[in-house]
Parts: C-alpha cells; structure tokens; sequence
C-alpha cells in the first residue's frame, strides 16, 4: 500500500493555474492608463513566481527603457492601478491546468492534507481559488506578505508546516521555478516541479527539483495513485 505524503504544498501561478495571460492584461492596462506602450505576453510571463510587486517593476522599467522602477514615484502611483486592474480581471483569462482540480479532489479523498504557497497578494491568492472553485481543497494558505519574505526564502513553506502541524519531512513542495525549488530546499522539504509553469524563461531541469513532472497525471502515479481514482491510506 502506498503512503502519500501527510502535506502536501503547492505553488499557484504556472503550477494549478495558467494566470499568464490575464496578469499581462493587467499590466498593459495599467501602462496604457500611464500612456506607456504595451509589453509582450511572453515577456511579462518570465517575470510571474516573485510576487506582484516585483512583477509589475519589471514591467515600468521595460515599458520605461529603465527610466522607472520598483522604488520610482511612477511605480508608488501606477501599483495600486494595476492591483485594481489585475482584481478585476483575476480569474477571467486564466484556467486551472488540465487535471488539476481532479487530483486535488483525489488527493483529499486519499486523506491528504493540501495547502497553497504563493508569492501573490493574499486578495488575489483567495479571488483566484474562488473564482476556479479551488479555494475548498486547501487547508492552508500562505500567501505573498504573510511573512517577512516570500519564496525563496523558507519562510513562507515553514508558516504552512505550522499551520498543517507536520514536520518538513512529512511534505512536498510542487511547484514550477526555481523560486520554489530553492525555497524548499531551504525549508528541507522535498520538491516536485512542473515543465508548463513560468520559470524565468529557463527550463525547470536546470533548478534540479527532486523530480520534473510533465502533467498532473503523472504526479498521481509518481504518488503511487492510478489517475481518475483515489487510493487508501
């Protein structure tokens, strides 16, 4: 019989849901706003995993040609704009990845405790599993400013052991950057790490997770699950 971690962790954007496309809507809402030209979708994708601020930084200073940034009077005024742009478009250009929602349901039903750990603004975290209807499969969920520093520091996953009450040894982290690899090696948590998320433009392989997975049906089996049905434990 096979065993299944007591917890398991989970990454959200470019790991449960693909959020690529509408947080490049938002952003280039908020640079036309500005009068600043739009960016590129796939540029804007290499800078999703180290939260919103950051994120949207990077965008000014590219939009800017490195005129503005993160600690710029023109980034103090556009990021409330684009945090009211991305709230209303949170949800509506994005889809969980094929399998998901089934495997969270399944890896419940086996008796497996689930959370989530973001770098994304707690609001947005919690519109976006409600608006996917995935906000009921998680008991934990640690969001961007719940700690004093987000991924890849190891704060944020050891705020979620605590919350499960188990030790670091009895979880996984599945995420997709090297931002969530280097945050659970630094929390002493085995990682899984998905090839479709965002990873900086950069091949997930190259971050050396504990294991490169290519769908959520292939996390079932590496779990010991037959995909469509749940196990006992």
């Amino acid at each position: 019989m096979h065993t299944l971690p007591r917890f398991i962790m989970f990454d959200l954007d470019g790991t449960l849901v693909d959020t690529a496309s509408e947080i490049a809507e938002a952003v280039n809402r908020t640079l036309a706003e500005a009068g600043l030209p739009p960016l590129p979708a796939d540029q804007i994708r290499n800078w999703i995993g180290k939260g919103t601020a950051w994120l949207f930084g990077n965008a000014l200073g590219a939009a800017t040609q490195g005129r503005e940034g993160p600690k710029s009077t023109l980034f103090e005024q556009l990021y409330p704009r684009f945090i009211h742009h991305y709230a209303a478009v949170n949800g509506e250009y994005s889809a969980p990845y094929p399998g998901a929602q089934a495997v969270l349901k399944e890896l419940r039903q086996a008796g497996c405790r689930l959370g989530v750990v973001t770098n994304k603004e707690r609001s947005l975290t919690l519109q976006l599993l409600e608006r996917h209807a995935l906000s009921t499969q998680f008991d934990v969920v640690v969001a961007g400013g719940d700690t004093p520093q987000g991924k890849p520091s190891p704060l944020p996953l050891q705020l979620a052991l605590e919350r499960a009450g188990v030790e670091q040894e009895e979880a996984l982290f599945v995420g997709d950057s090297s931002n969530d690899v280097q945050a659970s090696r630094n929390a002493g948590v085995a990682v899984w790490a998905f090839n479709h998320g965002y990873n900086h433009g950069e091949p997930i392989a190259a971050a050396g997770p504990d294991a490169v997975l290519d769908s959520f049906e292939e996390l079932e089996m590496r779990l010991g699950m037959t995909p469509g049905r749940a196990v006992t434990v």
